[in-house]
């Protein structure tokens, strides 16, 4: 083998493993800057919310909420038209190493909250839902020494519950809802659905679950939701839906496989053995490996999730661009979107190169498409209950 051989042969051999070892430093590097400099516990925990203080509520119904934004294009569906009620959990916020969970008192991140998630994640439900948003005790790390991590979940989860309540009696007796979240709020809701909602009479209220971004097993649903199936169709009511969406050039990171992540499984933050994610096609709404078609794409929003999205309007719709399928690989089914998009939703400069998952653009590339679907649900929902 001669040396140019030789140096493109042990190159091919050693990227692999030095990518790996780079992102492996990387993680220990985010999770030191986001780790306090004390003992959990050392410094008391900030108390719990109070949801009936609307300070509480980064989505809420009434003037003023980033859960009402939209384009300039589209009109805002007043609240009496609005048949059903949404309940979002947002994403990581907070990521401040002062304490192991966030301060109900900390502006910077209600305002990061509000810019970089519920005006831009929440707002889809705004078409058929009256919105409620929580804050909560969010975590900014995932802690694994001893059962920190554990008891940090449980500490926001107790306010993720606690808040669901206040949103049912908000809501009250008869009002159909959508749960949703993305994320860390989406690791949450997964508990919340199963402990609250599955084989409860609260079932038969609810129009979908949308949990988005945070790897959900196909047997979070197949072993904890008896009573609740995943989404394979545009107008199925009742269901499960979420996806992990990876730029579809580039092949997933092995070491980004499978499910290694804690995950309630109805016992304890173990997860699941069998680690293929749930992956629902926000364009298609099914489960198959179809590829979308790009008129079918109704329009993507430009956050920049480095910018914050200020102002009473969203950025205009980029319509026609984003194709997407569901790819499984190895253990994962990773909902693989096209390269080829116009330039505004891609990252830029440096980012470029880094650019396979996009994880923060979940929400943003299939937003009208989530917006439009939200409403088309909760009509067959009403559609379905009227006929019975």
């Amino acid at each position: 083998m001669n040396k140019p051989l030789k140096i493109i042969f042990w190159g091919l051999f050693f990227l692999p493993i030095c990518f790996a070892a780079i992102l492996s430093i990387m993680y220990f590097v985010f999770l030191k800057m986001h780790t306090p400099d004390h003992e959990f516990g050392e410094i008391p925990i900030p108390e719990a919310p109070d949801y009936a203080l609307r300070s509480n509520w980064a989505g809420w119904p009434g003037p003023n909420s980033p859960a009402d934004r939209l384009p300039s294009n589209l009109s805002a569906v007043p609240y009496h038209s609005r048949p059903a009620a949404a309940f979002f959990l947002h994403p990581t916020t907070f990521g401040s190493n002062e304490n192991y969970v966030q301060s109900m008192d900390d502006l910077e991140v209600k305002a990061r909250t509000d810019s970089l998630s519920v005006a831009t994640q929440a707002s889809v439900f705004n078409h058929c839902c009256v919105v409620f948003a929580p804050r909560y005790r969010q975590t900014g790390a995932n802690y694994s020494e001893g059962d920190v991590g554990i008891r940090i979940f449980e500490i926001g989860y107790t306010d993720i519950r606690t808040a669901f309540f206040y949103f049912l009696n908000e809501i009250g007796d008869e009002t159909p809802f959508i749960l949703a979240g993305h994320s860390q709020g989406s690791f949450h809701l997964a508990r919340l659905v199963m402990e609250e909602i599955s084989e409860t009479p609260l079932v038969d209220r609810l129009i979908a679950v949308y949990a988005i971004g945070h790897q959900l097993p196909i047997a979070l649903v197949d072993k904890g939701l008896p009573d609740i199936d995943i989404c394979e169709r545009p107008l199925q009511f009742g269901c499960f839906i979420s996806w992990d969406s990876h730029r579809g050039d580039k092949t997933p990171i092995q070491s980004m496989e499978g499910f290694d992540e804690p995950l309630w499984n109805g016992v304890d933050y173990s997860g699941y053995k069998n680690n293929n994610q749930i992956c629902v096609n926000p364009i298609t709404w099914k489960t198959d490996h179809e590829p979308s078609k790009r008129e079918d794409h109704l329009g993507a929003i430009v956050t920049l999730k480095r910018k914050s999205s200020v102002g009473d309007e969203l950025p205009d719709l980029i319509e026609n661009d984003v194709s997407a399928y569901c790819r499984t690989h190895h253990s994962s089914n990773w909902l693989m979107v096209n390269a080829e998009r116009v330039e505004q939703l891609k990252d830029n400069g440096i980012f470029s190169y880094f650019e396979r998952n996009t994880h923060g653009y979940d929400y943003d590339y299939f937003w009208a498409n989530i917006r439009q679907n939200a409403r088309d649900r909760t009509d067959e929902f009403f559609a379905k209950k009227n006929t019975e």
